[in-house]
Protein backbone atom coordinates (compact mmCIF):
# COMPACT_ATOMS: atom_id res chain seq x y z
CA UNK A 1 0.00 0.00 0.00
CA UNK A 2 1.53 3.32 -1.06
CA UNK A 3 0.93 6.28 0.90
CA UNK A 4 0.40 9.30 -1.00
CA UNK A 5 0.32 12.83 0.70
CA UNK A 6 -0.79 15.78 -0.96
CA UNK A 7 -1.14 19.54 0.30
CA UNK A 8 -0.99 23.25 -1.07
CA UNK A 9 2.59 24.52 -0.84
CA UNK A 10 3.41 25.67 3.11
CA UNK A 11 0.99 23.05 4.73
CA UNK A 12 3.55 21.01 6.04
CA UNK A 13 4.04 18.00 3.72
CA UNK A 14 7.89 17.60 4.08
CA UNK A 15 7.58 18.12 7.51
CA UNK A 16 5.28 15.38 8.32
CA UNK A 17 6.85 12.52 6.07
CA UNK A 18 9.97 13.84 7.80
CA UNK A 19 8.25 12.56 10.80
CA UNK A 20 6.80 9.75 9.23
CA UNK A 21 10.62 8.53 8.29
CA UNK A 22 11.95 8.56 12.08
CA UNK A 23 8.63 6.05 12.47
CA UNK A 24 9.94 3.45 9.72
CA UNK A 25 8.43 4.74 6.71
CA UNK A 26 10.55 5.60 3.92
CA UNK A 27 10.23 8.58 1.82
CA UNK A 28 10.11 8.46 -1.90
CA UNK A 29 12.45 11.20 -3.16
CA UNK A 30 11.15 13.03 -6.03
CA UNK A 31 12.90 14.89 -8.08
CA UNK A 32 12.43 19.41 -8.91
CA UNK A 33 14.95 21.76 -11.11
CA UNK A 34 14.20 24.48 -8.47
CA UNK A 35 16.74 25.37 -6.51
CA UNK A 36 17.36 23.89 -2.98
CA UNK A 37 16.03 25.73 -0.17
CA UNK A 38 18.65 26.80 2.92
CA UNK A 39 18.84 23.39 5.10
CA UNK A 40 17.20 21.19 1.61
CA UNK A 41 20.00 18.19 1.01
CA UNK A 42 19.91 16.77 -2.26
CA UNK A 43 19.25 13.02 -2.04
CA UNK A 44 17.61 13.33 1.01
CA UNK A 45 15.05 16.58 0.68
CA UNK A 46 14.95 16.06 -3.59
CA UNK A 47 17.27 15.39 -6.26
CA UNK A 48 18.27 18.18 -7.44
CA UNK A 49 18.87 18.80 -11.30
CA UNK A 50 19.33 20.93 -14.03
CA UNK A 51 16.42 21.71 -16.42
CA UNK A 52 18.37 19.82 -19.09
CA UNK A 53 18.81 16.51 -16.97
CA UNK A 54 15.30 16.79 -16.13
CA UNK A 55 14.22 16.83 -19.93
CA UNK A 56 16.36 13.96 -21.00
CA UNK A 57 15.00 12.01 -18.09
CA UNK A 58 11.14 12.67 -19.47
CA UNK A 59 12.23 12.02 -22.72
CA UNK A 60 14.04 8.37 -21.28
CA UNK A 61 10.41 7.57 -19.56
CA UNK A 62 11.80 7.75 -16.11
CA UNK A 63 9.30 9.12 -14.50
CA UNK A 64 5.60 7.90 -13.50
CA UNK A 65 3.89 12.02 -13.08
CA UNK A 66 5.86 15.06 -14.05
CA UNK A 67 4.94 18.87 -13.78
CA UNK A 68 6.38 21.96 -15.17
CA UNK A 69 6.27 25.02 -13.37
CA UNK A 70 6.46 28.57 -14.36
CA UNK A 71 7.33 30.67 -11.14
CA UNK A 72 8.67 34.05 -10.32
CA UNK A 73 12.04 32.84 -10.76
CA UNK A 74 11.81 30.93 -13.67
CA UNK A 75 10.54 27.36 -14.96
CA UNK A 76 10.90 25.08 -12.31
CA UNK A 77 10.02 21.13 -13.49
CA UNK A 78 9.08 18.41 -10.31
CA UNK A 79 8.91 14.68 -11.14
CA UNK A 80 8.49 11.19 -9.28
CA UNK A 81 10.73 8.37 -10.57
CA UNK A 82 8.77 5.81 -12.22
CA UNK A 83 10.54 2.54 -10.66
CA UNK A 84 10.26 3.37 -7.05
CA UNK A 85 6.73 4.15 -7.47
CA UNK A 86 6.50 0.76 -9.06
CA UNK A 87 8.07 -0.80 -6.36
CA UNK A 88 6.72 0.89 -3.38
CA UNK A 89 5.16 -0.97 -0.39
CA UNK A 90 3.03 0.10 2.73
CA UNK A 91 6.02 1.68 4.56
CA UNK A 92 7.02 4.13 1.25
CA UNK A 93 5.37 7.57 0.52
CA UNK A 94 5.62 10.00 -1.80
CA UNK A 95 4.81 13.77 -1.81
CA UNK A 96 2.14 14.82 -4.94
CA UNK A 97 0.14 17.44 -6.60
CA UNK A 98 -3.60 16.59 -6.91
CA UNK A 99 -2.68 16.58 -10.33
CA UNK A 100 0.29 14.06 -10.16
CA UNK A 101 -1.65 11.93 -7.99
CA UNK A 102 -4.14 11.67 -10.57
CA UNK A 103 -1.64 10.48 -12.86
CA UNK A 104 -0.39 7.66 -11.27
CA UNK A 105 -3.22 6.52 -8.94
CA UNK A 106 -4.92 3.38 -11.25
CA UNK A 107 -0.92 2.23 -11.78
CA UNK A 108 -0.77 1.76 -8.24
CA UNK A 109 -2.45 -1.91 -6.82
CA UNK A 110 -3.19 -0.67 -3.53
CA UNK A 111 -2.54 3.13 -2.06
CA UNK A 112 -4.11 5.61 0.16
CA UNK A 113 -4.24 9.20 -0.73
CA UNK A 114 -3.77 11.96 2.32
CA UNK A 115 -4.53 15.39 2.12
CA UNK A 116 -3.15 18.11 4.17
CA UNK A 117 -4.85 21.06 5.03
CA UNK A 118 -3.46 23.77 6.22
CA UNK A 119 -6.22 27.40 5.61
CA UNK A 120 -4.02 30.42 3.76
CA UNK A 121 -3.50 32.54 7.33
CA UNK A 122 -1.32 29.72 8.15
CA UNK A 123 0.33 29.29 4.61
CA UNK A 124 1.28 33.12 3.93
CA UNK A 125 2.94 32.97 7.82
CA UNK A 126 4.53 29.85 6.98
CA UNK A 127 6.20 31.08 3.45
CA UNK A 128 7.12 34.44 5.20
CA UNK A 129 8.60 32.47 7.92
CA UNK A 130 10.96 30.56 5.41
CA UNK A 131 11.93 33.60 4.08
CA UNK A 132 9.82 33.59 0.05
CA UNK A 133 9.37 36.32 -1.45
CA UNK A 134 5.79 37.77 -1.66
CA UNK A 135 5.62 38.08 -5.22
CA UNK A 136 6.22 34.03 -5.15
CA UNK A 137 4.27 32.84 -2.27
CA UNK A 138 1.17 35.31 -4.00
CA UNK A 139 1.85 33.42 -7.11
CA UNK A 140 2.02 29.94 -5.19
CA UNK A 141 -1.05 30.45 -3.65
CA UNK A 142 -2.91 31.55 -6.28
CA UNK A 143 -1.95 28.28 -8.45
CA UNK A 144 -2.80 26.34 -5.24
CA UNK A 145 -6.18 27.21 -5.39
CA UNK A 146 -6.65 26.41 -8.88
CA UNK A 147 -4.73 22.72 -8.50
CA UNK A 148 -6.25 22.04 -4.94
CA UNK A 149 -9.65 22.91 -6.36
CA UNK A 150 -11.57 19.80 -5.36
CA UNK A 151 -8.67 17.54 -3.73
CA UNK A 152 -10.40 16.78 -1.01
CA UNK A 153 -12.50 14.53 -3.25
CA UNK A 154 -9.35 12.73 -4.11
CA UNK A 155 -8.26 11.77 -0.19
CA UNK A 156 -9.22 8.63 1.45
CA UNK A 157 -8.87 11.24 4.88
CA UNK A 158 -8.18 14.85 5.11
CA UNK A 159 -5.59 16.05 8.25
CA UNK A 160 -5.60 19.76 9.19
CA UNK A 161 -2.45 21.22 9.82
CA UNK A 162 -2.82 24.79 11.33
CA UNK A 163 -0.76 26.98 13.25
CA UNK A 164 -1.94 26.23 16.13
CA UNK A 165 -1.18 22.08 15.26
CA UNK A 166 1.23 19.89 16.90
CA UNK A 167 3.28 18.37 14.45
CA UNK A 168 3.46 15.27 17.32
CA UNK A 169 0.11 14.95 17.64
CA UNK A 170 -0.82 14.97 14.21
CA UNK A 171 2.28 12.66 12.99
CA UNK A 172 0.68 10.26 15.87
CA UNK A 173 -2.86 10.77 14.05
CA UNK A 174 -1.68 9.84 10.52
CA UNK A 175 0.05 6.77 11.97
CA UNK A 176 -2.84 5.37 14.06
CA UNK A 177 -4.83 5.98 10.37
CA UNK A 178 -1.72 4.26 8.39
CA UNK A 179 -2.05 1.22 10.76
CA UNK A 180 -6.09 0.78 10.53
CA UNK A 181 -5.07 1.30 7.18
CA UNK A 182 -2.91 -2.10 7.04
CA UNK A 183 -5.55 -4.24 9.10
CA UNK A 184 -8.21 -3.40 6.41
Amino acid sequence: MAIIIFGKTASGKSRIVDELAKQGYKKIVTTTTRPARKGEVDGVDYNFISEEEFEQLINTRYFAEWKKYDTAEGVWYYGSPLDEISRSDNKSIVILTPDGYRDIKDELDDHVAIYIYANNKTIRSRLSNRGDKKEEADRRIKQDNKDFKDAEFLADRIFYNNKDKDIGDLVDEICKYLKTREEE
